[in-house]
């Protein structure tokens, strides 16, 4: 798997320079490269999708050079590691070490918008193979961009919904949870991001009709 994993990874660099946000960088003097996977590394493990690899302000990121396992546990994983506690609650912490990281879109940037569709569509067909190399027993998602390209591009089999409401300030809002199994059989669960805005009960209402 490993060397599957590095020839992805030299496909990826070869991608990269051709990208959108690659001569954003360049125009605007940031150095913030791309990344394919990280932590374990585990073929049939779960996997855990954001939409893409941050770049905090002001710093420099190199591409990354080798495939290393490592442990999500203790990896910086930044607002991922608010998800511990569900993990913990739903799958036991032999889960939470065994988890893989990756993103949607393999480049960096500070922010979403910075990535362009077309570096999405430059990242997908190595995200794919990226998936069907680590074969992953189950999927949880943190990725709106994902989640509505998956279900645009036929690729759910099934799918539940519930919808969650609550009030943010004045507002009435609705967060669709979504639970799915993809045509390759693989179990996804569509969550909130860390990040985003939402009440308490809400993101807990999220995570026990998607994982309960």
């Amino acid at each position: 798997m490993q060397a599957e994993l590095s020839k992805l990874l030299s496909e990826l660099g070869e991608v990269f320079s051709g990208s959108d946000i690659k001569e954003y960088c360049l125009i605007n003097g940031h150095h913030w490269s791309y990344s394919l996977v990280s932590t374990t590394l585990e073929k049939e493990g779960p996997l855990v999708i954001g939409f893409n690899w941050g770049a905090s302000q002001g710093e420099d990121y190199s591409p990354q050079k080798e495939i290393k396992k490592t442990n999500f546990l203790t990896e910086d994983v930044g607002s991922l590691s608010r998800i511990f506690p569900y993990c913990r609650r739903y799958f036991g912490e032999d889960f939470l070490s065994k988890i893989t990281q990756s993103n949607y879109c393999l480049f960096r940037s500070q922010k979403e918008s910075q990535i362009t569709q077309r570096d999405i569509d430059l990242c997908e067909p190595i995200f794919e193979q990226l998936v069907g190399i680590l074969n992953p027993s189950s999927i949880l998602c943190f990725s709106s961009k994902l989640r509505d390209s998956l279900l645009k591009n036929g690729r759910i089999k099934s799918s539940e919904m519930l919808d969650i409401k609550y009030e943010r300030g004045t507002s009435k809002v609705t967060y669709t949870a979504i639970k799915a199994t993809l045509n390759s059989g693989v179990k996804i669960s569509f969550l909130p991001h860390p990040n985003y805005p939402m009440k308490g009960y809400a993101r807990e209402a999220a995570w026990e009709f998607c994982c309960g």
